[in-house]
């Protein structure tokens, strides 16, 4: 996970903003094997998305202040109602 990510999840305490659940199912336990660590890490990269408040279309930037931490799927969704791209 690059270092945006981790600052984006410590500021939001570990919530995706758009559906209010956990980014990470599972993340309130610290893995027990490195086999579990690898599927832990592997499911974040797969999972999380960062999404623009401005989007860069529109004159957003890619800063830590312009950008939160979301469910891919989530995303998926607000970009199907807004009608957007990512």
């Amino acid at each position: 996970m690059d270092k945006t990510s981790l600052t984006l999840a410590a500021r939001q305490k570990g919530i995706c903003p758009l559906c209010g659940q956990a980014l990470i199912v599972g993340a309130e336990y610290e893995p027990e094997s490195p086999r579990e660590w690898i599927d832990w890490f592997d499911a974040m990269k797969k999972r999380l998305h960062k999404h623009h408040f401005a989007y860069r279309r529109d004159g957003g930037s890619d800063e830590v202040k312009n950008l939160r931490l979301v469910h891919s799927e989530c995303h998926q969704q607000l970009h199907a109602r807004d009608g957007s791209n990512k």
